[in-house]
């Protein structure tokens, strides 16, 4: 009976913490999901709750074992996540409120169960920041700069297959056609979507520190890699064929099989550097 009692008490603790929570974030939430719905490349967000949840229940066995105390110095991380959502609501800036909610979750497991169950769930509350999409001007500016980059890069190589090519800004300028390096095609989608994979793939698959570090580094660069294919591949169609490069169903299935083929090359990198350390963990 006692029992029964104590996990009708832990339940209950965990209701009202989640009801409390969802109270307090109700307007961060609400905004969250008209972002992850209208703007398809910070949509990822989306997959954060549950990846958090998969990484929660992994620790579950170890959470099991652990006695639960109040730790109650930890009211006062909880009052000033309530503060920083008081302020980021006036602000109207998400990865505020995304922080806000991170520190009201993280002290609120620590008031509730102690400091030793918050030092194996502070990994997977953490990640809550990356529900919250990049600030738009830091998104406009990472966008442009891939653009740059992705248009010098991708004449540099053109030039190098004897393809003749000017490059005006994010214009491309061939003989016969002129290919426009847009938004779309700056590689901003693929650079998020496959940064946030790599660290599912790092949190999830793996346990040392340095092939964590290793492949999230890695992603962006992959990314990178993949886009300059898909746009000095759209460069040699035009050169050949012209207006067949401005195709929306040829454009659209190029890129998507490139960045396959980028997500294969970070699980490729992933088994490389699991590998690897292996060899080194053998050789001591």
């Amino acid at each position: 009976m006692s029992g029964n009692t104590t996990k009708q008490a832990a339940l209950l603790e965990v209701g009202c913490l989640v009801a409390a929570i969802l109270l307090a974030f109700e307007g961060f939430l609400r905004a969250l999901g008209s972002v992850w719905w209208s703007n398809t490349e910070f949509s990822y967000g989306a997959l954060v709750p549950l990846l958090i949840g998969y990484l929660i229940w992994k620790r579950w066995p170890t959470l099991q074992k652990i006695e639960k105390t109040t730790w109650r110095p930890a009211i006062a991380g909880v009052i000033a996540g309530c503060a920083l959502q008081v302020l980021a609501s006036f602000s109207g800036t998400l990865v505020l409120s995304a922080l806000a909610l991170t520190l009201t979750l993280i002290s609120s497991v620590a008031f509730l169960w102690g400091r030793k169950i918050t030092q194996v769930l502070w990994l997977p509350l953490s990640l809550t920041v990356l529900m919250a999409p990049v600030p738009t001007y830091l998104a406009d500016d990472i966008t442009w700069r891939l653009q740059i980059v992705a248009s010098a890069a991708s004449s540099a190589l053109l030039r190098l297959l004897h393809i003749p090519v000017y490059q005006d800004g994010n214009l491309l300028v061939l003989s016969n056609y002129v290919l426009e390096v847009k938004e779309a095609c700056s590689g901003s989608r693929s650079f998020f979507a496959l940064a946030g994979l790599a660290l599912v793939l790092s949190l999830t698959t793996e346990k040392k520190l340095w092939v964590r570090i290793a492949l999230i580094c890695a992603a962006p660069f992959l990314s990178i890699a993949a886009n300059l294919v898909r746009i000095v591949g759209t460069g040699i169609v035009a050169q050949r064929w012209g207006n067949l490069a401005a195709n929306e169903s040829l454009h659209w299935a190029w890129g998507m099989m490139v960045f396959l083929i980028a997500v294969f090359g970070l699980f490729g990198l992933h088994k490389l550097l699991r590998w690897a350390s292996n060899e080194n963990t053998l050789q001591y």
